[in-house]
């Protein structure tokens, strides 16, 4: 009988052995699949998730392609090259409002959720990694940093959208409509954040990271479009105070080109990520000529090693699809250098092969595009901003120029607008000074001395300094809500509408919007 029960127990031990173990096999993660639960243990998988929302963000459904086409089309500093500009395109150009299917817009707004999708996942999981709690806070403030500059690029455009602060775990999670101002509460809490947690720099291999300097300068932007000009002017002196900027050391022209390798020597360095860069988004010139059209973010080590951007193709003298405005060519000065560091036209040298091969003189049949007019003068002309024509006679290329999203002309334009719009014109003046001074452009100083006198010359001096970069179309929004039109100079897009319509891709299949 003992015998009996000693066997019997040997067998229930065995039996829970079994049980145990197969428990802990289906314990066993598949790592090849990891999902939101299993992963984001550790800083360096927190580091690979605020990765991919950079990587949505130099995609093509946002700065890779469709971000500087939403903003330029619905901007005042541009027009169509022709016929050939893409129906979605030349409608956000044309008419007041576009259509809710319009396919650039959409991509926007998709683009733009992506990237708030992925940066809530990652602020999810972050509390529970502690194996690096300064990379861990730093990642935080990255991650907050991005789905601000999103959902600023919402609010901004949009007016009243969804507003999701959670991962989402269902395809039926749908939100309703928040107010403006309630997404401008969380913008600035996101940034305020953001500004505690980033540092001033990084080293060679994390350049195109969120900064403090970035943070506090989306932060001043944000203020300024919500026309708190006090808030906007303490965000943005906290970059001037910080002292990583310079305008002074950097040519205007290196802002636009970039570090050029020809075959395997480097011929410029220094231009990308240089002293008046505050937040740019990096592309790499792989040689391929292969922009990714699938608009799916790339993740290839290291950090800053990204996909190409399509610009140059669009804007450039073979696809010319998109050509500078009359109103802005004729924004500007008879002799400010900037206009041929901004535009080619027929009939400029071009020193191919940046300088290094015979010029060649620019031609009507060189350019696929229509005439533009300057002060009654018809020429052909396109943006030579991120254009590589001086490199190649050639634009059916895509190229690896970085898009710079903030630069310290801008910080201090900024500043001049809030000196202007709190009443000491005479401060507004010294910052515009302090951009027309820059090397290379050393234009006669201003002096306004009323309110209007300065808002006017800050309206030329962004124009001039910052044509194509993606800013006037925000710029035209918060001046034509102040009433600055025509009062202090024409709408540039008069009768336009201000906000976008919601993507019929959203309604209709989110039934809290319709």
């Amino acid at each position: 009988m003992k015998q009996s029960i000693n066997k019997l127990i040997v067998a229930v031990i065995m039996v829970l052995i079994v049980i145990i173990a197969c428990d802990k096999k289906l314990d066993v993660t598949d790592q090849n699949n990891p999902t939101q639960e299993s992963y984001f243990k550790t800083a360096s998988e927190l580091q690979n998730g605020v990765n991919s929302i950079y990587s949505t963000l130099r995609a093509g459904e946002l700065v890779g392609r469709e971000w500087f086409f939403l903003h330029d089309m619905r901007g005042g500093e541009t027009w169509a090259g022709g016929a050939q500009l893409e129906a979605p395109r030349a409608e956000l150009l044309k008419q007041a409002t576009p259509a809710p299917t319009n396919a650039v817009m959409t991509s926007v707004w998709n683009g733009c959720y992506q990237m708030i999708n992925k940066a809530n996942g990652v602020l999810a999981k972050a509390p529970e990694v502690t194996d690096n709690i300064s990379l861990r806070d730093r990642l935080i403030g990255e991650a907050k940093f991005l789905r601000a500059w999103a959902y600023f690029e919402l609010v901004s455009q949009w007016g009243d959208v969804p507003v999701y602060t959670e991962p989402i775990t269902s395809p039926t999670a749908y939100k309703g409509k928040s107010p403006a101002a309630e997404i401008y509460t969380l913008i600035i809490s996101d940034l305020t954040d953001a500004v505690a947690k980033l540092p001033l720099s990084y080293s060679s291999g994390d350049l195109g990271r969120a900064t403090k300097g970035a943070a506090n300068t989306l932060l001043g932007r944000v203020h300024m479009q919500k026309g708190d000009y006090s808030a906007a002017k303490t965000a943005l002196l906290a970059v001037v105070n910080s002292g990583q900027y310079s305008i002074n050391t950097v040519p205007f022209s290196w802002n636009f080109d970039g570090d050029i390798q020809n075959g395997t020597t480097v011929v410029t360095t220094g231009h990308e990520a240089n002293a008046e860069s505050v937040f740019e988004v990096f592309f790499q010139d792989r040689g391929d000529n292969n922009f990714n059209w699938g608009y799916n973010g790339e993740l290839t080590p290291p950090f800053n090693w990204g996909p190409q951007t399509v610009r140059n193709q669009e804007y450039g003298q073979a696809w010319g699809n998109v050509i500078p405005s009359n109103m802005l060519l004729d924004e500007f000065e008879a002799n400010d250098p900037r206009y041929k560091m901004t535009f080619w036209e027929v009939g400029d040298i071009i020193l191919t092969k940046g300088g290094t091969q015979p010029g060649v003189v620019l031609t009507a049949s060189d350019l696929n595009v229509d005439p533009s007019t300057r002060n009654g003068v018809s020429l052909k002309r396109i943006y030579k901003k991120y254009s590589i024509l001086d490199w190649m006679m050639e634009s059916f290329k895509t190229t690896g120029l970085n898009q710079r999203l903030m630069r310290y002309a801008d910080v201090l334009l900024m500043l001049a607008e809030c000196e202007a719009e709190v009443g000491t014109p005479a401060q507004a003046a010294i910052y515009i000074n302090m951009v027309r001074a820059r090397p290379g452009v050393a234009m006669t100083p201003v002096a306004p001395a009323t309110k209007n006198a300065a808002l006017r010359a800050v309206m030329h001096e962004r124009s001039v300094e910052l044509a194509g970069e993606g800013v006037n179309n925000i710029d035209i929004l918060r001046w034509r809500k102040k009433g600055y039109f025509p009062s202090i100079m024409p709408d540039p897009k008069q009768g336009q509408v201000d906000m976008l319509p919601i993507p019929f891709a959203e309604t209709s299949t989110n039934p809290l919007i319709q």
